[in-house]
């Protein structure tokens, strides 16, 4: 029985989530008489808070959740070990070994994944309604008795130390995770979220264990249910599944931080026939008004779409690299714009420079209206496709809700897009197309001259 909740209704059709797209892409008009997608803020009567969207025509549940902390969290010198600790949430459970553990996943066909990122551990639950009690008894397990056994700790130590050999020799990984320790020195962000050849065997079962005791705890908490599941069962769902966590975490004050700005590029010499480069600068946080802005000169920039700014100056006139794109990264803690490049050693030079000049030029003279239309339009009408299945739509508010916002958002996000001026965008472009703001990475030998 649900102790308190709050109800948002939002406009959709009759079909599931399809005609639910449209109607976010403001393209149907949906009768008064339709049946309305509810995303409703629950508390459990353990006091766990969560999002929920009930849809019954489709018998599946999918449950989203976040713990915050994440790799921010690693002592130094054992980075990789929140990585290590979701990685073996799931190599066996309460008085289950791996293999048991995964037998009984396959067997009731749910998808049960947990995952590390630097700023929060996620997590999901993918399965059939008529299923849901025993697969949340899984992930229940998972969850708050983990057995960490010496074998499956060795088996992940060992497939940690592969994949960080294998990223090693891949010039992309190697540029962006050069780039996070040239922007964040000192900070957190600065150390590898993956860990190191030298740090990932100093790590013990006495350090996963603790740290799963310090990370996975209610006060950091955030979830999503999107599913065939009514309020009473949810309620009850988020009491079985995370009521046995502890009440508080036990985590460390990370600092929000922006990128600090470098004299020039950082070459990691590799004797590779490209030049890889990773670039990026600050960004807007989520919550600042301009961030709709941001996003339609992302696309205008970076889309990767031929009549892109990038990809028009770098590969359609000059022929200098098949692909450049940029993106918004953000989380708790930073906000970026980043992207990447590859081309000939004897061209990286020649290709900076041209990326430093649209990103001039943008902060000066802002977009055509051509391309400011096309952009809003792109934006809009694609925001639909967040929304095709159950498990997406329950990836998408997790995101909303980590972002800040109110479940309202998922109709609010398109007036916010289409708000948004021709001037708000040259406005953006001025505060953060800084390219002395630009942190640049390069993996290869790169001629830097232009």
């Amino acid at each position: 029985m649900l102790s308190e909740f709050r109800r948002l209704r939002l406009p959709a059709p009759l079909m599931p989530v399809l005609l639910v797209m449209f109607q976010l892409a403001g393209l149907l008009t949906v009768p008064s008489a339709a049946v309305a997608l509810e995303v409703e803020q629950i508390v459990s009567p353990r006091g766990i808070k969560a999002w929920l969207v009930e849809e019954h025509s489709i018998p599946l549940v999918a449950i989203r959740f976040a713990f915050m902390g994440g790799a921010a969290q690693d002592p130094p010198g054992k980075e990789g070990l929140a990585d290590m600790v979701s990685d073996l949430l799931t190599e066996g459970a309460g008085d289950m070994s791996a293999k048991t553990f995964k037998d009984k996943v396959s067997l009731l066909g749910t998808r049960l994944s947990v995952s590390s990122a630097r700023d929060a551990i996620y997590g999901g639950l993918e399965t059939l309604s008529k299923r849901l009690a025993p697969s949340a008894e899984l992930l229940r397990q998972v969850l708050v008795s983990p057995r960490f056994d010496a074998d499956a700790v060795e088996r992940a130590r060992a497939q940690h130390l592969t994949d960080l050999a294998r990223a090693a020799n891949e010039p992309t990984r190697v540029a962006l995770d050069r780039w996070y320790v040239e922007a964040f020195p000192g900070h957190p962000y600065g150390r590898s979220a993956d860990g190191t050849p030298e740090t990932i065997p100093r790590i013990t079962a006495g350090d996963l264990k603790a740290m799963h005791a310090n990370l996975l705890a209610r006060d950091v908490l955030r979830i999503v249910i999107v599913g065939d599941i009514d309020k009473g069962a949810a309620a009850d769902t988020l009491d079985a599944v995370f009521g046995g966590l502890p009440e508080k975490a036990r985590t460390k004050r990370v600092e929000k931080v922006d990128p600090r700005a470098l004299p020039g590029p950082v070459v990691v010499d590799k004797d590779y026939p490209l030049a890889t480069a990773t670039f990026g600068l600050p960004s807007l946080r989520s919550d600042d008004p301009d961030f709709p802005a941001l996003q339609v000169l992302n696309h205008i920039i970076g889309s990767g779409d031929f009549d892109s700014r990038l990809m028009e100056e770098i590969r359609v006139k000059r022929g200098l690299a098949y692909s450049v794109q940029t993106r918004l990264l953000r989380d708790s803690i930073t906000s970026l714009m980043v992207g990447g490049v590859a081309t000939k050693n004897e061209a990286m030079g020649t290709t900076l420079g041209v990326m430093s000049d649209v990103f001039a030029d943008m902060a000066r003279n802002g977009p055509t209206p051509a391309q400011f239309d096309n952009a809003k339009r792109y934006l809009t009408g694609s925001y639909l496709l967040d929304f095709d299945t159950n498990a997406k739509v329950a990836n998408s508010l997790l995101r909303i809700q980590l972002d800040g916002e109110s479940p309202d958002y998922l109709l609010a996000r398109n007036r916010k897009i289409n708000a948004v001026t021709l001037q708000d965008v040259r406005r953006v472009a001025e505060n953060v197309l800084k390219p002395d703001r630009l942190v640049v990475t390069i993996v290869g030998r790169p001629k830097l001259e232009r």
